[in-house]
């Protein structure tokens, strides 16, 4: 009898059982609300060929919808960008079907543009759209629906973020994106790597075994370079499938913004100026400033021993060097990431970070 019972469980468990489904997305307005889909079971015995989807018209066509955004709120248009973090970081958060700034290294957008070469300054987007319950059927028109619809989202319904993304969108200074965009039977990720990109360098940011930073390049415009902000984060460590997964919804410089929770009032290490008043070496102005400001602000500030600015009509060129073996024995290894203030000539007024860099200083 209980045998029997069983078995009739056993049966019943398979009877209810649902067929494999595969869904199609049904035709989607960028103002659409939301995603919504029709679906059918499987055909064993006649199975659905792929869709044939061209990414590159995809990342181009990512990128026109952009300029269109910048062109109607009367920015800048951007170029497409050479760097592949963008496309690496849209396949990883692939496999998860998640959204997240942080990859399974550890390391934040930043950091990766830097590791890979990247020679300015950058802010990410990322949008995910799908689930990992049901499996889709995309093609060409579809994807392009849903860049067309993320793209609207971020741009005009952009409440829950504070419009973080809408910002970025349409922020003047970016001149280049990094676009990418990847895709499986369940979602698709987006990752927009906005780039400033103004410098030609001589010697990008480093910092020599004797703690001493150097940089060196020319400006492709008459600028005055104001300050130069470091921020710390500690050596990355990999992050598991979950911690990617309950990482924070946005992301800052240094090392109050982790993978567990970050804060919008990220502050640097140090800051590096330039030497104001000749009369005095930097080290005597240094120490002045420090005293004087000391009880207003924890960072602390270096007064460089070398800040060389030539200007010209269209250009600016700058070699600056200082150095931070105070701050280096006092944080040690780490990601140091420099942040180059400076502000045109023609509209003083408008400051602006030309660098995103990091010095890996492990």
């Amino acid at each position: 009898m209980l045998l029997i019972i069983g078995g009739g469980f056993l049966v019943t468990g398979d009877f209810f059982k649902q067929p494999p489904q595969i869904c199609f997305l049904q035709p989607l307005e960028k103002t659409s609300i939301d995603l919504y889909y029709e679906c059918e079971d499987f055909d064993d015995e006649n199975p659905i060929k792929l869709a044939k989807i061209d990414h590159d018209e995809l990342v181009l066509h990512s990128l026109e919808l952009i300029n269109e955004d910048r062109e109607r709120y009367n920015t800048p248009l951007v170029e497409l960008g050479t760097s592949s973090t963008a496309q690496e970081h849209a396949e990883e958060l692939l496999n998860l079907c998640i959204t997240s700034y942080w990859d399974s290294k550890g390391m934040k957008p930043y950091m990766r543009y830097s590791a890979a070469g990247g020679e300015g300054a950058i802010n990410e987007n990322i949008a995910v759209v799908g689930t990992p319950e049901i499996q889709k059927y995309w093609t060409q028109e579809d994807l392009e629906e849903i860049l067309a619809w993320s793209q609207y989202q971020m741009v005009e319904r952009d409440e829950l973020n504070e419009f973080r993304h809408s910002m970025n969108i349409l922020h003047y200074d970016h001149n280049y994106l990094n676009i990418g965009i990847a895709w499986n039977n369940f979602c698709v990720t987006i990752v927009h790597q906005f780039e400033d990109r103004y410098i030609e360098w001589k010697q990008k940011p480093i910092l020599t075994l004797n703690k001493e930073f150097i940089l060196s390049g020319q400006v492709n415009f008459n600028a005055t370079i104001d300050q130069i902000d470091i921020f710390y984060d500690p050596i990355p460590m990999p992050l598991s499938d979950q911690e990617l997964m309950t990482s924070p919804p946005l992301y800052g410089f240094g090392h109050i913004c982790s993978h567990i929770m970050c804060s919008d009032g990220s502050l640097p290490v140090a800051t590096v100026l330039p030497n104001t008043d000749s009369a005095l070496g930097p080290d005597v102005l240094e120490g002045i400033i420090n005293q004087n400001v000391g009880a207003n602000s924890n960072v602390p500030l270096f007064v460089a021993h070398k800040w060389e600015i030539t200007h010209g009509e269209d250009f600016t060129t700058f070699s600056i060097e200082e150095d931070l073996d105070r701050l280096l024995n006092l944080t040690g290894k780490g990601v140091y990431t420099v942040l180059v203030w400076a502000s045109p000539a023609d509209s003083p007024a408008d400051g602006m970070v030309l660098t995103t860099i990091s010095i890996f200083f492990l």
